[in-house]
């Protein structure tokens, strides 16, 4: 079901359609302290084929600020990008792609992957590169809470819309996943 091999934007929204909140926070996501989140099959699924992430500066930028340093999935030694359009960062723990040429910073990614999948972090950059065609599969994990406002999933650039044709659908405890990939038209 998901492409092992392919591009795969992966992102938790709320019901109406935000990534994070007003404050760049994903705590709405954790839901209302009744425990941990359940287990959720695509998530493992999408975990044990990970090959590298490739995430936008705005979340580089954000992380700074933190105590520790986030690790995608908690995964040790998992290949980061972090795809800016600004100049790079002496940062040791990332890798760097150039945002000007988004099919280099895929193609990049593509072959630190090796053969395994890539997957996109982030509301600006998945919306970048599914308009430029370079996402197989995009796997929303839909949380059962309305934020009312914050960072949408999807920006309106005043482009045509982009068709997608749901190829999963599986809930998780209260939440929903739902697996699409591009439709061309």
């Amino acid at each position: 079901m998901l492409k092992k091999d392919g591009v795969i934007w992966h992102t938790a929204i709320s019901l109406d359609g935000f990534a994070a909140d007003v404050n760049d926070s994903l705590a709405f996501m954790m839901g209302d302290d009744v425990g941990p989140p359940p287990d959720n099959p695509l998530v493992e699924e999408v975990m044990a084929s990970l090959g590298c992430t490739l995430g936008g500066r705005r979340g580089y930028d954000i992380s700074q600020d933190w105590d520790e340093v986030p690790k995608a999935y908690g995964m040790d030694d998992i290949p980061e990008y972090v795809v800016t359009r600004r100049p790079f960062p002496d940062d040791p723990r990332y890798r760097f792609a150039d945002g000007n040429d988004l099919p280099a910073a895929v193609a990049m990614a593509k072959a630190t992957a090796n053969g395994k999948m890539v997957v996109i972090l982030g509301p600006t950059l998945g919306s970048s590169l599914l308009r430029a065609g370079l996402v197989d599969q995009i796997l929303l994990q839909v949380a059962p809470v309305l934020i009312g406002a914050g960072v949408p999933i999807f920006a309106d650039t005043g482009e045509p819309p982009v068709q997608l044709e749901l190829i999963h659908s599986s809930q998780s405890g209260q939440g929903v996943n739902l697996l699409y990939q591009p439709r061309l038209i």
